[in-house]
This record gives structure tokens, sequence and C-alpha cells, in this order.
């Protein structure tokens, strides 16, 4: 099995971001995770715009994978399209469909790749019908806003269902899971459906070349 992960910066000090990053590349990791909070969606505030655009400029070229953690959607897309390669937004940030399928709109004209997440207390049911118009879907594995969280049980059994619907719809994007993964569950979450890892808190604790080939198996560009 071919492990694909996006090392998420949260818990890196800002100062050794670029550096981080930079050996995440040498590495051969060529997805990397952003995460922004505005303080509002979430309690807490993450990854100014500065600090992305300072790492995509001093940086090697990489697939910056955005999770927006945002109330305002429409704001943060116009902010990040020039930035993000991907743009995930939360299924609970939109006030109805039709507001989602205004993002849709816009992404397509301006070829942006879309995302969409959704948190763990919310029904996985609730976004089959927008899977389709999307090149991801995030799974929350903890409730976001802050890195470091156990992992949520339950999740695989809801990505497992994620799964069952996109195969029998024939449909075509990535299975994302973010929070509470590491070296031990992992495993359990490709098994279970999942395309793409989000591995935060614990690389960060375990830094290491070894260890990003063990997560990864060398292979772990999907776009």
């Amino acid at each position: 099995m071919q492990y694909k992960i996006s090392p998420s910066i949260l818990d890196v000090q800002p100062d050794n971001m670029v550096s981080y990053v930079s050996s995440l590349i040498e590495w051969e990791v060529s997805n990397v995770h952003y995460d922004v909070m505005d303080g509002i969606f979430v309690p807490n505030k993450a990854l100014e715009f500065e600090k992305i655009q300072e790492i995509k400029e001093n940086c090697k070229k990489h697939t910056m994978d955005i999770h927006l953690m945002v109330a305002d959607v429409f704001k943060y897309y116009e902010m990040y399209k020039e930035i993000g390669d991907i743009l995930t937004f939360h299924y609970e940030a939109f006030k109805n469909k039709d507001e989602f399928l205004k993002l849709v709109q816009f992404a397509k004209k301006d070829k942006i790749k879309l995302g969409l997440a959704i948190n763990p207390d919310t029904d996985i049911t609730s976004i089959f019908p927008y899977l389709k118009y999307l090149d991801l879907v995030l799974v929350m594995s903890v409730f976001p806003g802050l890195g470091g969280q156990v992992f949520i049980e339950g999740t695989l059994q809801r990505i497992k269902a994620l799964k069952e619907f996109i195969t029998q719809n024939n449909l075509d994007l990535i299975i994302q899971i973010d929070g509470g993964i590491k070296g031990h569950n992992i495993k359990a979450c490709y098994d279970a459906g999942v395309t793409l890892a989000v591995v935060g808190s614990y690389l960060v604790k375990n830094f290491s070349k070894n260890e990003v080939k063990r997560l990864t198996n060398w292979d772990n560009k999907i776009w």
C-alpha cells in the first residue's frame, strides 16, 4: 500500500516553517497542509496570509493544500485563490447549497481545485449531494481549531460510508482525513478508504527523513 500524507505545519514554530517545509520537499513530500483559522468559525487564529505567501516564495514548488476554517467563505476564497493549489472550506460554513454552488462556479472559472471539509458531529450523508462538484473531501477526525487532539472513535466508519458512496457513484475525488493521525493509526485510515492523511503534531514531534519515509513509502504526489 502506498501511504500519502499532507503534513500540517500548524504546530511548527513560525520562524521554522520555511525550513520545515523545505525539508519535507527535500524528502520528496509533494503536498503540504496549511491550516487557516479566522477566530470566528473556530475560536483560534492561525497562519496569516503573509506567512503562507512567505513559504510559497521561499520554498520549492509543492502542492499547497489550504484548509480554510473560516466563516466568510468568499472573502477567503478571493484571498487565497492565487496561492493555493486546492482550497478546502467547511460544509458548516455555507448557509445553503446555493451558496456552495456559487463557490463551485467561481472555482471552475478560476480553475481552482475545491475541497469540502465536514466536522465530526455533522452527519456524513449531508455532504453526499455535494461530492460530484469536488476534487477533495476532508473528514475531520477531531473538532477543528486546535492541533494535537485525540483521534475520535467512529471516524473510520464514516470514512467507509463515504468511500462506499463514492465507489457506487463512480466519483473521482480524494478522501482526506485530518486530526489525531499518528504512526500507529494511519494504516487503518488508508484501509478504510482514505487517499490522503494530514499528519500534524505527530510528525512535528518525530520529524525525520526516516519517519516521513515510513509514513509515505516515498510516493506522496497525488495531484
